[in-house]
């Protein structure tokens, strides 16, 4: 790609604002019997994770008890700002992040956050928990049953991320160090390119 195509991206993303980059949709799933699984899982505290402050490790229950589980990479290439939502009417899944890795026998490591509670908001509402992930790195979303019935039950992740706090999805990078690498990185800003004029374009209507 040339130097001027490259430098016109960067113009073109400096200027485009919409309500959320879509980093990652993993559509409408559910665990699955063959899934691995693990001994414990994360407390329910109650505590909705934000960007006002890391959120505590809220301990493990049930060691002894086996929980199925799946999880979800998303490398984070800018937009650190994340925003997860979980939607699932079913209070017997329940999801959490983690910065890179996940390791199920040490639950503690790496944790960024949860949203303290699981099933959708009187059956509808979906679960939504916002964590900090530095550019460059990755967030791991867990998603595991809380008892016997979650395999099978329907969900949907949805990661979004934002420049700031104030939901803003402004990215200004160097037009000199810009470069549009692989179909991955390619892609991704076209996305955001689309999705800025489609902003644009309803705005007009």
């Amino acid at each position: 790609m040339s130097v001027r195509l490259s430098v016109l991206f960067a113009a073109m993303l400096v200027s485009t604002t919409a309500s959320g980059a879509i980093l990652f949709d993993s559509g409408v799933t559910s665990l699955l019997a063959t899934d691995p699984t693990q001994l414990g899982r994360l407390t329910r505290d109650g505590v909705i994770s934000d960007w006002s402050a890391p959120k505590a490790y809220p301990g493990e229950i049930n060691t002894t008890t086996s929980y199925h589980y799946q999880t979800f990479t998303i490398p984070i290439l800018f937009l650190p700002y994340l925003q997860i939502t979980m939607d699932s009417t079913a209070a017997t899944t329940f999801a959490a992040a983690y910065l890179n890795s996940y390791n199920p026998a040490n639950k503690a490591t790496n944790y960024l956050g949860d949203p303290g509670s699981s099933g959708n908001f009187f059956g509808v509402d979906p679960q939504t928990f916002q964590v900090f992930v530095n550019p460059g790195s990755s967030v791991v979303v867990l998603v595991n049953e809380t008892a016997t019935g979650g395999v099978g039950q329907p969900f949907r992740i949805l990661v979004e991320g934002f420049s700031d706090t104030e939901f803003n999805e402004t990215v200004a990078p160097e037009p000199g160090s810009f470069i549009l690498g692989g179909s991955g990185l390619g892609l991704a800003l076209l996305s955001v390119l689309r999705r800025g004029r489609r902003t644009q374009n309803s705005n007009n209507n």
